[in-house]
């Protein structure tokens, strides 16, 4: 399954795919980044590029901390409806069956985890590998391990269906905003960057996970949406009550300033 959208109180997940086995489910976070992508020993991820002839070197929010976000959202609506005694034989293996990936699909990317940590090394893979991963994993499964039926396998897509959220977009302000508007154009990218950068200040300065301010899915509607004010940010239905009342006039500042620095 793909675009998989899940909320949990002020938490959203927004998984790219699910993919449900007889034995494990796996998040999968899917990224097309141009160029070359390496993991550190301590976990980061850096990302090379030519553009404009110079080459480019620099450092991108860890889209496995992202996918292993969304499955923390994915445990708390797990908990909220699991009974407690379910939740106190299952709970420590949580994880070990519903388990992430990061997809690098750009065919011409090179993926360099050479001196990744040895336990997240399989977690990154190129799209070509994918199967590979899944077919050792369930060959490599424990011995005590019960296989899920097809039935079962089905009836757990449709829950992942269900619980997802369709999001109401209005559309004719959209292509309006996209196609009709006479303003300025605004690099979307420079903004783009802008906005990842208040993310992260914002994230630092009050000790939170970047992902609390706002997250990709949300980055990608506020570039989408370009919301000018408190208002049109509120009605364009991309950010929780909270994340407005808390990020909303920095964000809009972020997206209003032309020189790309917050005005408080």
């Amino acid at each position: 399954m793909r675009d998989i959208k899940l909320k949990y109180e002020d938490l959203t997940a927004q998984i790219d795919y699910v993919i449900i086995t007889p034995i494990y489910i796996y998040y999968i976070e899917c990224k097309n980044l141009i160029g070359n992508i390496t993991v550190t020993d301590k976990g980061d991820f850096i990302r090379e590029y030519t553009f404009n002839g110079k080459k480019i070197k620099k450092g991108i929010y860890s889209p496995l901390r992202q996918v292993e976000a969304q499955r923390e959202v994915v445990r708390k609506i797990w908990e909220k409806n699991t009974s407690n005694v379910i939740k106190l034989f299952a709970a420590n293996k949580f994880n070990h069956y519903r388990r992430v990936i990061v997809v690098a699909a750009n065919p011409d990317t090179i993926l360099n985890t050479n001196q990744a940590p040895k336990e997240i090394k399989y977690k990154i893979l190129r799209a070509d590998t994918l199967v590979k991963q899944i077919e050792y994993d369930f060959n490599h499964r424990e011995s005590d391990e019960i296989l899920d039926s097809q039935k079962k396998m089905e009836e757990l897509a449709k829950s992942y269906v269900n619980l997802s959220i369709k999001d109401k977009i209005n559309y004719y302000e959209f292509y309006k905003n996209k196609y009709c508007n006479n303003d300025k154009k605004i690099n979307k990218e420079e903004l783009k960057e802008r906005l990842i950068g208040l993310r992260t200040n914002r994230s630092k300065e009050m000790n939170i996970p970047a992902y609390y301010v706002f997250t990709n899915d949300e980055l990608d509607k506020l570039l989408e949406l370009m919301p000018k004010t408190i208002e049109e940010l509120k009605k364009a239905n991309i950010l929780s009550p909270v994340k407005i009342k808390v990020h909303g006039k920095y964000i809009i500042n972020t997206i209003n300033n032309k020189n790309g620095t917050t005005v408080l």
